[in-house]
């Protein structure tokens, strides 16, 4: 076996990028413990005449978009959720994000934030599979098994999607578990079962239906077999097919910008629920 004798350069650059990866997993850690911590205070602090795991909380809202994270400084999705949680930002929805990018250049204002992450997660299983108790995805490389628990009404439907939006559900982390606790789930029946061009529906503009011809009211899907995971948008933001498009293939450990929505006059707060 031989040994490589590091030049002093190599070596520093070595040690620098180990501490700086060493201390990267801290802040991760420190996040969140400082979720949790909050988590424990609200509970703590919570009426007894309140059994819901929903509560009024203040969180900084309005119709303008902003960048809480840029693409070139990306984060895994869970890193993404912990920071707008913990500075009480609403992640931008998958049709929040649609309005950005189509049929106008509000885009261009946000910019460095693409490609990004929504606050819309979502979960689907194979073509023509029941939805059944909780939709598994064990996430490739880092082998991370996202949760998604489904609704006692939806488990017997097959070819949809359940979606949940930002700030009505939590991550709940334990080792390489991630479980998606939401306040409130939505079912999209008709979910395609392979890639293409198709309307979005009202609420979410997730894709579903039949395939159409290619139009700007459109949404490319993206889709594998099975996922648990957020909606990312804005890949080719100079090709307007690409801006139109909604992936759902990601996986949610890979580096995105994620972008917030913001009051027109800064520091004013609205409320809105959120499950903890």
């Amino acid at each position: 076996m031989t040994f490589k004798i590091l030049s002093p350069e190599e070596a520093a650059k070595r040690s620098r990028a180990k501490r700086e990866a060493w201390e990267k997993r801290q802040e991760i850690e420190e996040k969140r413990k400082e979720i949790e911590a909050r988590k424990a205070r609200s509970e703590a602090g919570k009426a007894k005449a309140e059994p819901e795991s929903i509560h009024e909380e203040s969180w900084i809202r309005g119709p303008k978009l902003s960048v809480l994270i840029s693409r070139s400084n990306g984060v895994p999705f869970e890193e993404g959720l912990a920071r707008a949680d913990t500075d009480n930002r609403v992640i931008a929805s998958n049709k929040r994000m649609s309005q950005a990018l189509v049929r106008n250049q509000e885009w261009r204002t946000i910019i460095e934030v693409f490609a990004c992450w929504t606050g819309t997660i979502t979960a689907y299983t194979k073509p023509g599979e029941k939805l059944g108790k909780a939709v598994e995805y064990i996430e490739p490389v880092t082998k991370y098994r996202w949760v998604f628990p489904v609704p006692e009404a939806y488990r017997d439907k097959k070819d949809a999607i359940i979606v949940a939006e930002h700030p009505d559900y939590s991550l709940e982390i334990d080792g390489k578990t991630r479980i998606v606790r939401a306040a409130q789930v939505d079912l999209i029946e008709r979910f395609p079962a392979k890639n293409g061009r198709y309307l979005g529906d009202s609420k979410h503009d997730i894709p579903s239906g039949d395939s159409v011809q290619d139009d700007w009211d459109t949404r490319y899907l993206y889709r594998m077999d099975t996922r648990v995971g957020p909606v990312a948008r804005g890949y080719n933001l100079y090709y307007r097919g690409d801006r139109r498009s909604v992936c759902l293939k990601n996986r949610p450990s890979v580096g995105r910008g994620v972008a917030v929505v913001a009051c027109p006059v800064s520091g004013v707060e609205f409320p809105v629920t959120k499950v903890k």
